[in-house]
């Protein structure tokens, strides 16, 4: 029974106390490398380098071929997976007036994604438009997952992220 009981209090400090490190643990370490570069962007790294760690994986495919294609469309789903785990950790986290004011964000930064990845593509159907939009789509979604990340690390100053007491 001490066993168990022992067991339980480690668990429940975990989740009390570790939660959101292991969320951020659950990620890739490519997206945690992705994320720091954005964030050390104005100190020590530059945005060419930032989308070299994004990009990576698809970084040996021909641009518009089928293989590139498809390897951003996996990256795209990679980290809107990313994203979406520390959504929903930083839901759990915040305050319910700050889950309204984020929902609210949401709806907007959609609608802006979807203009500005849309904005200047010449032929919307050609394989280079589609990689330009998809990599467009996914620099914005590793920008809102760093932010998730700063937020629930206590780094970020946005209004949203007010923590519960």
């Amino acid at each position: 029974m001490k066993i168990f009981i022992k067991k339980w209090v480690v668990l429940l400090i975990f989740c009390v106390f570790g939660g959101t490190a292991f969320a951020k643990n659950m990620l890739p370490q490519e997206h945690v490398n992705a994320m720091a570069c954005l964030e050390n962007m104005e100190t020590s790294t530059t945005w060419s380098q930032c989308l070299g760690l994004i990009f990576a994986p698809c970084s040996r495919d021909k641009v518009g071929s089928k293989l590139h294609l498809n390897c951003l469309q996996g990256q795209h789903e990679d980290w809107t997976s990313s994203m979406q785990l520390l959504q929903s950790d930083l839901s759990e986290m915040i305050t319910l007036k700050s889950v309204e004011d984020l929902t609210k964000i949401l709806s907007g930064w959609i609608n802006y994604v979807s203009q500005k990845c849309q904005a200047g593509l010449d032929a919307a159907g050609s394989p280079s438009a589609k990689a330009k939009q998809l990599g467009c789509q996914i620099t914005e979604i590793v920008g809102l997952t760093g932010e998730y990340a700063a937020c629930l690390e206590g780094r970020s100053t946005a209004d949203y992220c007010v923590m519960k007491d």
